[in-house]
């Protein structure tokens, strides 16, 4: 009994790490088509753009031509800066989201159950969360073939479609962004997980997986107001 045991959580962990380079590596793929396409430089070259018209529009009869050129050039170099932030974001952190919140969610789920003398099974909640990842990475999939089918790539999967067209509040926009169709499915599953293993009632399990979407929603929200704060700032001043 005990080696059938430690042998079947030996295939979790192996499975949880297997499961995990499978969707990191299709999240690699989809990412890499949308660069290759156009559709996720297109954005960054044409915000650089408008910054250097916006630079020369205001810049004529004020300063010297020189002046003015020079202008233009620096916008024009920072776009290898967010370029490069771009592409950080879609091949290492988006890549790395996934395993840290398959972690997060199982050792949380653990955790509890080991406070109040429920069945732990850290081991198969890994392989679980795990599984469940493929929800964001579905999401990511219906996107692409999306944008590669209308030609777009301002395409949602959340509640900003709903949204009339108009200028909105960047913080509000963010936060629509994180209620997005395929994470609010995953999120459920990683609750239905917990509390299908017997680590946790219902309600518990949907508090720990409330709880982990308010985190990662903060810490992207964040990072989305700083970030287009200093796009702003430099790629459209003034």
């Amino acid at each position: 009994m005990g080696s059938s045991s430690r042998a079947g959580a030996a295939s979790d962990r192996s499975r949880f790490g297997l499961t995990l380079a499978l969707w990191g590596a299709l999240v690699l793929g989809l990412n890499g088509l949308t660069w290759l396409t156009g559709f996720r430089t297109g954005p960054l070259t044409e915000g650089v753009e408008q910054g250097a018209a916006r630079v020369e529009s205001r810049g004529v009869g004020e300063v010297s031509d020189d002046l003015i050129r020079r202008a233009i050039q620096t916008q024009h170099d920072t776009l290898s800066f967010w370029t490069t932030l771009a592409w950080l974001g879609d091949f290492l952190v988006e890549p790395l989201t996934l395993a840290a919140r398959a972690l997060a969610a199982a050792t949380l789920f653990a955790s509890v159950a080991a406070l109040v003398g429920r069945p732990v099974r850290y081991e198969l909640a890994l392989s679980e969360c795990a599984t469940a990842q493929g929800f964001w990475v579905l999401g990511l999939a219906v996107q692409v073939a999306l944008m590669i089918a209308l030609r777009r790539s301002d395409i949602e999967t959340s509640p900003t479609l709903l949204l009339p067209a108009g200028v909105y509040p960047a913080a509000a926009w963010l936060a629509l962004r994180q209620l997005d169709l395929f994470a609010v499915l995953g999120w459920g599953v990683l609750a239905r997980g917990g509390w299908r293993r017997g680590q946790v009632n219902l309600a518990t399990a949907v508090l720990i997986c409330a709880l982990l979407w308010l985190v990662e929603a903060a810490a992207r929200i964040t990072f989305g107001l700083v970030l287009g704060s200093g796009a702003r700032l430099v790629i459209v001043p003034g």
